[in-house]
């Protein structure tokens, strides 16, 4: 392949950094939204989600310029598509931080009910997934990816501690449901963030060895 498309593929990846960063601090605005029931922060999250879009569509026709334009092989054609994909779940986890905006705004307007802990350490653990998943594909790292793997099943054991004493919350103060349920909706988009984390990792996994993986089909110590 030519200097020029290294070149380009070189600035293909920065950006997709730098998009990666923004959604990071997205999903990070919308938590901090959450904990502080501050919904003029939240309609912040919601208004940047635009734009992000757009980059995703941006780098979406960069990577297909790219394909079609170079035909790459190998190696250069599975970085591409790496790319193609981590930024299409980037985006995703852009749509995720908006709607748990969302549901902060609905919680604003209702009687404020305790922030169960479980929540807000279930959100520290998706986020670290989003963070370690891009620092494995930044630092090539098959080590990181599994540690996301491992944080994938303590995301997912939270979220069903969660949905047990939120149902038992509801059973005992019924006039809480509606709040209950918009936590419970939030755990959803959180659980589903860490889901997409262990995607862009299984990614690295494929940019590295060509090997397509799914959620546990991994070795620990590789």
């Amino acid at each position: 392949m030519s200097i020029h498309f290294h070149r380009e593929v070189d600035r293909l990846i920065e950006d997709l950094i730098s998009f990666g960063e923004g959604i990071e601090d997205q999903l990070q605005q919308s938590v901090d939204a959450l904990q502080d029931r501050d919904a003029s922060s939240a309609k912040r999250v919601i208004r940047n989600d635009a734009d992000l879009d757009q980059i995703e569509v941006e780098m979406e026709e960069e990577c297909l310029k790219l394909l079609a334009l170079h035909q790459p092989l190998a190696g250069d054609l599975r970085q591409i598509i790496s790319v193609l994909k981590i930024n299409n779940d980037l985006e995703r986890v852009g749509d995720h931080a908006a709607n748990i905006a969302e549901r902060v705004i609905d919680l604003e307007k209702l009687p404020a009910i305790e922030m169960p802990e479980e929540i807000l350490k279930m959100s520290k653990q998706a986020r670290m997934m989003l963070r370690l998943s891009l620092l494995a594909f930044v630092e090539s790292d098959r080590m990181l990816t599994n540690g996301v793997f491992e944080m994938d099943d303590e995301v997912d054991e939270l979220n069903k501690t969660i949905f047990r004493s939120q149902i038992k919350a509801i059973e005992k103060a019924p006039a809480e449901a509606e709040q209950r349920i918009l936590l419970l909706s939030i755990c959803k988009q959180l659980e589903r963030v860490g889901d997409l984390a262990s995607n862009i990792a299984e990614d690295v996994v494929y940019l590295m060895s060509g090997d397509i993986i799914r959620h546990g089909g991994y070795e620990s110590g590789e």
